[in-house]
């Protein structure tokens, strides 16, 4: 067994996983040049990162949502609603696959916010674990 519990003869080793930032808000807001903080994800061991998407959680009237992840300060993807969201509406995008050591940090940031009522998004990160010296 290895240092965290991680074997190679584990079945699930090495599969296509998903870890989600569930029921973030931003407020009503123009993009005013401030970008605040919706989530934070820090790696416990090796990942690469593969996908993303975010899923609305209310219909919304008459403005955008935009949303942004980051591996520490650099943009993996923006992804955003437009005009008028429905409630369970998603969207999402494939990113180029980035790897990210143990203590890495993925954060998830709300960039623009016109729609009314606010709408808390859940955004899903797809990711595989990568192998470690202390695998075995």
């Amino acid at each position: 067994m290895s240092e965290y519990g991680r074997s190679y003869s584990d079945p699930a080793y090495g599969e296509r996983k998903i870890f989600s930032f569930s029921r973030c808000s931003m407020g009503t807001r123009a993009s005013d040049g401030t970008v605040p903080e919706a989530g934070i994800f820090t790696a416990l061991h090796p990942i690469t990162v593969q996908d993303w998407e975010i899923s609305c959680s209310a219909t919304g009237d008459g403005g955008a949502s935009a949303w942004v992840l980051k591996k520490g300060t650099t943009a993996l993807g923006t992804l955003t609603f437009v005009t008028n969201p429905t409630a369970g509406t998603s969207v999402s995008a494939a990113l180029t696959e980035t790897a990210l050591a143990a203590g890495d940090t993925l954060n998830l940031y709300s960039a623009l916010s016109t729609a009314s009522p606010t709408p808390f998004i859940t955004a899903r990160v797809w990711y595989r674990e990568s192998f470690a010296d202390g695998d075995n």
